[in-house]
Formats: structure tokens, sequence, C-alpha cells
């Protein structure tokens, strides 16, 4: 019955979702078109082998790590997957597999991108049966792998009428997240995943709560841990302790707009030399921030204007999607966002790998898994509120650590939680094999 009531509820909600500021983007991709799931740009002629294997990432951290696990599956031998499938809910998430797509070009490996089709069974069904081919046609089983947490069950009921394997693999679900599907638990045990890899024990529990004993549920390392340790470059390291008048602010949530823009303006007062560059955690909000900025009469410019801004005394827009190792390259020091308000976090890893001790407020919950360690060894600060980011991020600037050696103790945190990208491609060997 609850799988009824959600397949009517996509079909009244189509037109509106054509309007939708994420969902609107490659509409007609997501209605599964006959030639689906060729790219946007068009790339081969439709013909081929079926793919063996679908991986899907929800959003642009999602497709990361699809990028950590491309790395390893287009090694892998002739045969063993000739041709699969990525896809992403939004246009950050597709322009990470794009990219992947053009790096890992290979002869004898095909790989294709597109949106996620809406999940309307109808929609699904047609999506899994042109993605892998006529059920009778031979090639081997077919994989569904979905990475963290995307729970589609229109997706999850076509690949079980299909008989496609179905696989999340650095699982993660959160208290609210469970809570939020455990309404559907009934039907959602129907059509349940084979295997789950989480990341944390918490996280392995409520997956076992929400699915029950059918599913096989183990734990892996977090594969953001091999993605930390793999930055592609550290610029920063020669700083040493020199002044760098650099602040970075990443990845701001919309939520969290009226908080950092005080922010931004008390850092301005206490230290004119400073550059307080601003990098929102969607590119569509420059336009809102401009506005912003504008009312509030700050001097501002966007980072690709051209235009020097290494002289101090303005905010800096950083209008470059995916380059925020660039940012964290410059900086000085750095604040990560998505934890000022309760949204879980984004993620503050990355910016240790250039040396810089990253400060997040008190809401980092989605990020439970890297644990109470990295604050205790020194290598992560917390602020309880956005009043207290201007002097805890002045004091860094100010009086800076030795990078090379925040990054040589951040190297050592990670290295016994690595692992978990070849343990999740493991898995995915061991079905495409069966």
């Amino acid at each position: 019955m609850l799988l009824h009531l959600y397949r009517l509820l996509w079909k009244i909600a189509r037109p509106a979702l054509r309007l939708h500021r994420r969902l609107g983007d490659g509409f007609e991709h997501r209605l599964v078109p006959p030639r689906w799931p060729l790219p946007q740009e068009g790339r081969g002629d439709g013909t081929g082998a079926p793919r063996r294997l679908w991986l899907h990432s929800a959003s642009g951290g999602e497709a990361y790590l699809v990028y950590e696990l491309l790395h390893i599956l287009s090694a892998w031998p002739g045969g063993t997957c000739d041709a699969l499938l990525c896809t992403s809910c939004t246009r950050q998430g597709l322009e990470i597999l794009q990219r992947a797509q053009r790096e890992l070009q290979r002869e004898d490996w095909r790989m294709d991108v597109n949106y996620l089709p809406l999940d309307e069974l109808d929609l699904m069904r047609r999506a899994v049966r042109q993605a892998f081919g006529p059920p009778a046609v031979p090639g081997g089983p077919k994989v569904l792998a979905l990475l963290e947490t995307e729970l589609w069950p229109g997706l999850l009921q076509a690949c079980r009428e299909y008989g496609a394997h179905v696989i999340i693999l650095n699982g993660r679900l959160t208290e609210g997240s469970f809570r939020a599907y455990r309404f559907m638990r009934p039907a959602l045990r129907r059509i349940a995943p084979e295997r789950i890899l989480a990341v944390s024990p918490e996280n392995l529990e409520r997956f076992r709560l929400l699915f029950g004993p059918k599913t096989s549920c183990s734990l892996m390392p977090n594969i953001k841990f091999d993605r930390a340790a793999n930055a592609p470059d550290a610029l920063a390291l020669n700083c040493g302790d020199r002044y760098n008048p650099v602040i970075a602010l990443a990845s701001i949530r919309e939520e969290e707009e009226e908080l950092i823009l005080p922010v931004l303006g008390e850092l301005l007062r206490l230290e004119p030399r400073c550059i307080p560059v601003l990098a929102p955690r969607h590119l569509h909000r420059l336009e809102a921030w401009e506005k912003r900025l504008r009312n509030q009469r700050l001097d501002f410019i966007r980072a690709s204007s051209g235009v020097d801004w290494e002289q101090g005394g303005r905010i800096v827009l950083w209008d470059s999607f995916g380059q925020l190792h660039r940012l964290y390259a410059l900086a000085g020091t750095v604040f990560v966002g998505g934890s000022l308000a309760p949204l879980g976090g984004q993620n503050f890893l990355e910016p240790l790998n250039y040396g810089l001790i990253p400060c997040v407020g008190r809401f980092w919950d989605n990020f439970a898994w890297v644990g109470e360690e990295l604050f205790e060894l020194g290598l992560a600060r917390r602020v309880q509120d956005a009043g207290e980011l201007p002097p805890m991020l002045l004091e860094q600037l100010k009086s800076p650590p030795d990078k090379a050696l925040v990054r040589e103790r951040f190297t050592g945190y990670v290295a016994p939680r690595r692992g978990g990208t070849r343990q999740a491609a493991e898995a995915l060997r061991v079905l495409l094999q069966e």
C-alpha cells in the first residue's frame, strides 16, 4: 500500500518537479528517454554490451567517493566490468562524474554518466532495463551500488523485479534519516539491499533495525579517509610560519548565510589586512551573496574576475566548483561550514592535507564517524556559535601552526583508517563474479 501511494505521489508531483531548482536540471533525462543513459553531450551510438555495474551518488560529496572507486575499477582486467553507468541527482555530482569519465577514458572500458531518473516505478523499470539490457541477455550478474544512503523505493523495487544485486557502500544512516525511513520499514524490508557495508557500528545498527536480519551488514573504513590522504597537491606547505592573510570560509550552506554575514565584517574590522574568501556550498547562491554584501556595503569581488585580490581588505567570493583544494592550498586558516546550523556538517578532513587545522561549528553529526580523537589531538577546533569564529580564526592566522607538522600528524591519524575504497571494490568484484 505504501509503495502504491509513493508511486502516485511521484506522478502527481512531476509537473512541479520540472520547475524544481535542482531536479529541473536535465529533466528530460530524468524521464528516461529511449537513448538513456547516454550522456547529455552524446557519446557513442547506444550499442555495445549492456552495463553490468551501476554506481549511484546523491550529490557532490558522494560523487567524490565514486571517483575514488573508479580509479580501482578502471584498472581491473578486461572482462571483469567492461561497461558501467554512474548517476547522480545534482548538477555538481554529475560534473564530478563527467570529470572522472574524461580522465579515465580507455578503449576497452566504457563509462556512461547521467542524472538519476525520477523515482516513479515505471520510469525506474525502464531505466534498469535500458541500463542493464533485457533480462534474458547473458553477460553475468548485474549490480547496483548506492553510495552512503540513497534509498529510492522505485529503484530498489525495479532492481528486485529485474534480478539485479543491490549493495550499499560506505553506508551512513543518521538518526534523523532513520526516523524518516522508519515509517516505510515494512515496505523497505521487501525490497532491501542484499548487502550493506557501513562506516561505523552506530550506522550498522540503524541499517539492521531498518532492513532486518535478511540483509547482510558489515563494517568498512570510510572511503573519505582514503580521499583525505590523496590530496591533489599541497601547495601551501612551503608557507612555514609566515603571516598568511587568506581566511577560507568553505562550504557555507544557505541556512548559515545570516550567521556568516556579520563574521565577514568583523574579520575585516579586527584585521584590515586579512582576505576572507567565502565559498558557498552551492554556486547558485553566489548572486544572493552579492546582494547581501552590497546591502551591507562590504567590498567584494569574485575570485575568477581577474582582479588582484591579494592586497586584502575585501571579501572574495570563490566561484569555482570542485576547486576547494586550491583554496585550501592558498589559505592561512579555515572554517568548514554546514556546522553552525543543524545541517550535519561538511567534510573538514581535506584542509588537514594542506597543513590547516579546520574550525567547525557544533553541528557535525554527519561526521561523527571521524570521532573525538581528531579534536583531542588538536587537529580540529570547534566553536559554539558564529560569534566565536572571528577571534579563533584570527588567532590561528597570526600564530599559525607548522603546516608540515600538521600534515604529518594527520597522515599518522589517517593511516590505520584507510582501505575502504579497496574493500568496497572487492565487494563489487565478488558480486560481479558470482
